[in-house]
């Protein structure tokens, strides 16, 4: 039975503290909110049965995603047809099968699971990660207001090089756990010194992992361009020269040798507009990194890519991992005649090979990223003798003016502190900018602004635990606790 007698307001309570949990994130950033969040959620699910604790879950993912991802709405409306009806159930469809995943959770806390047992903050935890990995990865993943996320620019910050985002997950929900434990346990000073131990424990051999991280002596000087084109009039042919004559103004700034244009920058095959980016090369005497579309004569393909030119040679990368249903249509039997309705521009995108050659300017690596791809830090190969930045070109125009570019550049901030390399960022309308490698905008163009960025950034060499032993210590972690404790519920229950 719940110890909140008035349904209504457990259930406002619940739903307040989903909404809670997406403040916690950028661009409010209130940073406790989700310790607040998930100690409310816990509780009201410690005194549910299994049922009522399942369907409880399934209310708080719906409150989460409802608050936090609602923007998905604004790039299937406008930019697939205006088809309100449509667009309105492909939101909500999205929005409740995203927050499947957090039934789970209520089935592990519940009244009948004695949630107050002194270990249940590592079962919860171990859980809830695998959910969030779940959910990354199936059907080409959502990787968005994952828990870890959300901490960064705090204490925090120290554990994502060493173990990375999904730790930073583990440590958020086992520490509102143990809050919840601490509170209705009758043997309160016992379990906070064992918990106080335990982490303390913990951070200290987390701060003895050495991160071996130098930076360049000479910075990268380079120069970002935000054209803030409306995507209303990007994919429309009688716009073209427009967009050119946009570039050109900015171009006509005092700039750097090196400039960066955000993704698919001229909204045309490169092959058709090559004359452009390389009368640009040669009239302002730069290295140009630009988004273009990229076909390939060979397999008759068309490609979302980077392009990297100067006189003398070019370099094309195509994005590996595709935004499903932006850029490719998963399921296609499927859902092949809702996205052939929507008419998404360039929506027909193919994947790129998963090994291509990395892109270098003189001895620095590029390591290069196209918007959705930020969010995958195995996309990232690292060398560690070579000193690198990572370069992250994007269009958030598809989002509107709403929460989405401020978390996109939160996720930027999590890569920038899991590899400890620099981030350059390009965005059409926003936000871009450049990201220290310890998590720190250091310059950035501000939402649905026009202009330019000329910066510095320092290159870094070497490579964090995390980025080169990946998920997979946390993975094995998780699995053992959840087998320990598959095992001693079939033997005591």
């Amino acid at each position: 039975m719940s110890i909140i007698k008035n349904i209504y307001l457990e259930y406002a309570l619940l739903i307040g503290s989903g909404i809670l949990y997406t403040c916690s994130f950028s661009p409010i950033d209130f940073k406790i909110g989700i310790f607040i969040s998930l100690a409310i959620y816990f509780y009201i699910l410690a005194h549910s049965s299994r049922r009522s604790s399942a369907i409880k879950s399934y209310i708080y993912g719906l409150a989460i995603f409802s608050s936090g991802v609602s923007w998905i709405f604004n790039s299937v409306y406008y930019y697939g047809g205006e088809y309100l009806i449509i667009s309105i159930l492909m939101t909500m469809i999205f929005i409740l099968f995203m927050s499947i995943f957090f039934i789970p959770i209520g089935f592990f806390v519940n009244q009948q699971t004695k949630i107050f047992r002194y270990y249940y903050p590592a079962i919860v935890p171990s859980i809830w990660v695998l959910m969030e990995i779940i959910r990354s990865n199936i059907f080409g993943g959502f990787p968005w207001l994952l828990a870890g996320a959300s901490q960064t620019g705090t204490l925090f910050d120290e554990l994502y090089p060493s173990l990375g985002l999904y730790f930073v997950s583990f440590i958020t929900v086992a520490f509102s756990m143990m809050l919840i434990i601490i509170i209705c346990s009758p043997i309160k000073k016992y379990l906070l010194i064992i918990y106080l131990t335990i982490v303390l424990t913990l951070l200290l051999t987390i701060r003895l992992i050495p991160i071996n991280t130098s930076d360049a002596k000479e910075p990268l000087k380079i120069t970002i361009l935000q054209p803030n084109i409306n995507l209303g009039i990007k994919f429309h042919r009688n716009q073209i020269n427009n967009i050119k004559t946009s570039y050109l103004n900015l171009l006509n700034n005092n700039i750097n040798s090196f400039v960066v244009m955000p993704e698919t920058a001229i909204p045309t095959l490169y092959q058709l507009d090559k004359p452009f980016y390389e009368k640009i090369v040669k009239k302002f005497d730069i290295k140009l990194i630009s988004g273009i579309f990229n076909y390939n004569q060979l397999d008759k393909k068309v490609y979302n890519s980077i392009l990297m030119l100067n006189k003398n040679k070019e370099s094309i990368y195509n994005k590996r991992h595709l935004v499903p249903f932006g850029e490719y249509t998963p399921l296609e039997n499927i859902f092949g005649i809702v996205s052939d309705m929507l008419k998404i521009p360039m929506s027909n995108i193919s994947h790129g090979a998963s090994n291509q050659s990395k892109m270098y300017h003189n001895d620095i690596s590029i390591h290069t990223l196209i918007c959705y791809e930020i969010a995958y830090p195995s996309l990232i190969n690292i060398n560690d003798s070579d000193y690198g930045v990572i370069l992250n070109i994007s269009n958030d125009a598809w989002f509107g003016n709403s929460f989405a570019p401020y978390q996109h550049l939160q996720i930027a901030k999590v890569r920038a502190l899991e590899a400890r390399l620099p981030i350059i960022r390009a965005a059409n309308t926003g936000i871009s900018a450049v990201i220290d490698k310890n998590g720190v905008v250091i310059n950035k163009i501000k939402l649905n602004q026009a202009g330019h960025m000329n910066v510095e950034v320092y290159p870094s060499k070497g490579i964090t635990p995390y980025m080169y032993f990946g998920d997979y210590p946390l993975l094995m972690l998780i699995f053992s606790i959840i087998l320990l404790y598959w095992k001693y519920y079939r033997k005591y229950g």
